[in-house]
């Protein structure tokens, strides 16, 4: 596998903790809004590379320029993307056995946000040392 690259335009929405309330638990809509949005950019994407099966065995580096907010944790912006690619059909669970290595990474400016997702196979080796 070669490495893909995937655009996202706009600012990440940071993973929101479920809210319980006596109706019900629901996730936040800006962050429910994002996500599908999100989901439907990336399925086109991978479509568009001629991808079908969900990847495992990667690396994700992710690269967030522009004017992004600076108040949201890496935690929470990396679990936004991780879920929107599991959700997408990009990758097959963002747990540690399908996702070997994270980088997440801002270069802020005043240019409009923007996010570069890469992913990169890792070759695996055991042993014990």
């Amino acid at each position: 596998m070669t490495p893909i690259t995937f655009k996202l335009s706009g600012a990440i929405v940071p993973k929101a903790r479920a809210r319980v309330t006596r109706h019900g638990t629901f996730m936040p809509k800006n962050y429910q809004q994002w996500k599908s949005a999100a989901i439907v950019d990336l399925r086109l994407q991978f479509a568009a590379l001629g991808q079908a099966e969900p990847l495992e065995g990667v690396g994700v580096n992710i690269l967030l320029s522009g004017k992004h907010s600076r108040r949201g944790d890496l935690d929470n912006i990396s679990g936004s993307i991780l879920d929107a690619l599991v959700q997408g059909g990009i990758l097959r669970n963002d747990n540690l056995i399908c996702v070997l290595a994270l980088s997440i990474r801002l270069n802020y400016g005043k240019a409009e946000p923007m996010t570069q997702i890469s992913i990169v196979p890792i070759l695996c080796t055991t042993g014990t040392g």
